[in-house]
Order: C-alpha cells, then structure tokens, then sequence
C-alpha cells in the first residue's frame, strides 16, 4: 500500500516545497534549470530533490503566469541555448507572501508532528465535543 512507503511520504513533501524552494533559489538571482536543479539538492541536502520532469512545468507555469520571465543563455555543447529564469516583480511579492505563510505554519506543524498529546478529551470523548 503507497501509504507504507516511504518514497510515497517524500513525494508528497517534494511537491509541497518545490514550489517555494525554486521561488527562493530565484530570488537570489537568474538561473537555468540545471542550477535550479543542483540548487534545490543543495538546499534540501539530497532529501527533497526534484528531477527534471517535476521543476520544467513549474517553470514554465510561472513564467506563463507571469512570476519569471525567460531568456536564452549560453549555447551549450551541441547546439542548445540554456532558459535562464529572472523572477519578475510579482514573483519577488509571490515569494515573500509564501515564505510568510510557510513561517507562520511551520512551528504549528512542528508542534503538531512533536506531540505526545492528541487532543483526546478523558474517557475517550471526541476531540471537538
């Protein structure tokens, strides 16, 4: 069952973070997907890691929604040009309306993870009775 797997769990917590983690990464300054990509194993130190296939329609969806903007970089070997992403001004304002709302969420969580108590009431009554 995908609820014993631990791989299922990660996934999960990838796809929640990923989002926010390239906005910071851009924040920082311009980069291609590969950087992006070295700098989110970096960041999470190998335990959230994205590949290709899940950090590219995010890109593109936050260039087409207007929160980076795209330009050609280098030519690579064999012929290509690199995306180098820029975030815009309304993707600067994105990232720090989500770091606020991850920093404010985080200790509840934290908390909620770290605690002994479940909320049950004595006598097994329900937890909002």
């Amino acid at each position: 069952m995908e609820l014993e797997d631990i791989e299922y769990w990660k996934s999960l917590i990838n796809i929640g973070l990923t989002k926010i983690l390239i906005l910071k990464i851009l924040s920082v300054g311009p980069n291609h997907g590969y950087g992006i990509l070295k700098e989110l194993q970096s960041l999470t130190q190998g335990c959230c890691s994205p590949t290709f296939g899940t950090i590219y329609p995010i890109l593109k969806k936050l260039t087409h929604d207007g929160y980076t903007k795209v330009k050609e970089g280098k030519q690579l070997k064999g012929g290509q040009k690199r995306q180098v992403y820029t975030l815009t001004p309304l993707g600067i304002k994105a990232y720090q309306v989500a770091m606020e709302a991850w920093k404010t969420t985080i200790p509840y969580i934290h908390r909620a993870i770290e605690s002994q108590d479940l909320g049950v009431k004595k006598k097994g009554a329900p937890r909002n009775a």
